[in-house]
């Protein structure tokens, strides 16, 4: 599914899920359930992930497939302003109301307003999804790079 690379990831690390439930502070079978796609991993734990790998989030999605490793981990924690003001930048370079985005990602006008006025995080299948249909990196749309 979408985090294939997760355990490709992993196994070229040469640890366990042990280890890197470990690393994000989660029960082996929560990390198990994201590896396997039965459950899809919040953003600010996938940013984790791609911090301990220093790899792009984009690479961690699959939405390109630019391994290098990133000189140092970045963007620690995920900031809802940052985000937010990316959003209404995407949007307003490429023309778009709440109405087109919400339309695409199939969900509500109310909640593409909470992401831009960073009322709460945009969730990892929208901002993904986002990404692919408006073709702008998820690293700078979380403010990473």
């Amino acid at each position: 599914m979408i985090f294939e690379r997760l355990r490709e990831l992993r196994n070229n690390a040469g640890i366990t899920q042990q280890t890197i439930a470990d690393i994000l502070e989660v029960k082996r079978a929560t990390y198990a359930g994201w590896e396997t796609g039965k459950d899809i991993m919040p953003l600010r734990q996938l940013n984790k992930i791609a911090n301990n790998y220093k790899v792009s989030l984009d690479y961690v999605t699959g939405l390109n497939n630019d391994n290098k490793k990133m000189k140092s981990k970045i963007g620690n924690v995920i900031d809802l302003n940052i985000v937010s003001e990316n959003l209404k930048k995407y949007c307003k370079e490429k023309h778009l109301t709440q109405k087109d985005i919400a339309s695409t990602l199939q969900t509500t006008q109310s909640n593409i307003h909470k992401y831009e006025t960073g009322k709460c995080l945009i969730t990892t299948i929208y901002a993904i999804e986002f990404a692919k249909q408006y073709k702008c990196s998820l690293d700078e749309l979380l403010g990473r790079k």
